[in-house]
Parts: structure tokens; C-alpha cells; sequence
């Protein structure tokens, strides 16, 4: 019976051999991987720490608050979710948009005011502080033609007489009935 059991224990040994042999490459890989995410997730906190220091401070810094000890307090919240890497986190995701917002806002504000700093120099004292300077070497308008008798069928009869439309030239006698039908009302 002794016999029997040497290859049942020899068995034995080999797979717990083989099983501590995978139990190695697991650990070996789950280290890999944890320093990997370590790694990973250093560069998101440090992505997160340049955000936070750039946009936000910037942002909370123009906002006026009554007690400083809110800006601070905030600001302590803020780090410890950089430091927890929580950039799922909806406060942060909140504040990087508000802040962003308010960026984009302060730079549309500032070229408003170049716009309008460069067209108030314009009318005080540049290119439209006189009609000369308006128009320079363009032509003046042309005056406004004056308008014939102030019968309509009158000019209609002349600029259809005078070759204006493929020159057709009415019989005599439709233009007078055209007359006739189309005399104003008097009451």
C-alpha cells in the first residue's frame, strides 16, 4: 500500500509545484498592472493638479467671496479630489466647466473691448471723423433720378415706345382703352 500512495503523493507535489509556479505569474502580473495604474494614475493627478492650479485657482481667484476662509476651504475640498484622482467626480467635473466657461467668457469680454476701444478711436479721431475721411477717393453718390410726369402709364407708354422691352410699340387705340379702364376713381 505504500507503493500506491508514493505516486498519488508524488502527483500531489507536482500540481501544488505547478499551482505555486501560476500563483507566481499572477502576482508577478498583478504587479505589473498595479504599477502600471499607479503610473496612469499619476499622470491624471498631475493632469488634474495643472487644471486645478491654471483654470480653477484663476477662476476662484476673481470671484468675490466675503470670507476668505470659503476660497480656502474650497480649495482644500478641491485637492483632496485631486488627490484621490476622483475626476469623475461631478464637483470637479462642475468646477473644470464653470471655470472653463468663465475663461472663455473673460477672453470674449476683453476683444469686445478691443473692438470697441479700436472703433471709438475710429470716430474721435480716425477714418470716420468726417465724410471725406469716410468715402476718401470714392465716388459721391449720384443724385437720385428724377421720376417723369408722376403718371405711371405715361412713362409706361414712353419706355415701351423708346425700345425698352424687346421695343414693342402698342396700337394707338389699346393704350387709350388702357386709359379708360384704369382712370382713378373720383368720388
Amino acid at each position: 500500500m505504500t507503493e500506491v500512495d508514493k505516486p498519488d503523493l508524488t502527483s500531489v507535489l507536482n500540481h501544488v509545484s505547478v499551482l505555486e509556479t501560476e500563483k507566481q505569474a499572477l502576482q508577478d502580473s498583478l504587479k505589473r498592472q498595479n504599477e502600471r495604474l499607479e503610473r496612469l494614475t499619476q499622470s491624471k493627478r498631475d493632469e488634474m493638479k495643472t487644471q486645478l492650479d491654471t483654470m480653477i485657482t484663476e477662476w476662484l481667484k476673481d470671484i468675490d467671496v466675503s470670507n476668505e476662509e470659503v476660497k480656502t476651504e474650497f480649495m482644500t475640498g478641491m485637492e483632496r479630489i485631486v488627490k484621490d484622482t476622483k475626476d469623475d467626480s461631478g464637483v470637479w467635473q462642475v468646477m473644470c466647466c464653470a471655470s472653463n466657461a468663465h475663461r472663455r467668457n473673460v477672453m470674449q469680454l476683453q476683444k469686445v473691448q478691443e473692438e470697441y476701444n479700436e472703433l471709438k478711436n475710429k470716430v474721435e479721431g480716425g477714418t470716420f471723423r468726417n465724410e471725406e475721411a469716410r468715402l476718401g477717393k470714392r465716388r459721391q453718390m449720384e443724385e437720385e433720378p428724377t421720376r417723369g410726369s408722376g403718371n405711371i402709364w405715361d412713362e409706361f407708354e414712353s419706355y415701351m415706345k423708346s425700345g425698352g422691352l424687346n421695343s414693342f410699340i402698342p396700337e394707338p387705340g389699346v393704350v387709350k382703352e388702357l386709359r379708360k379702364e384704369w382712370a382713378p376713381v373720383t368720388l
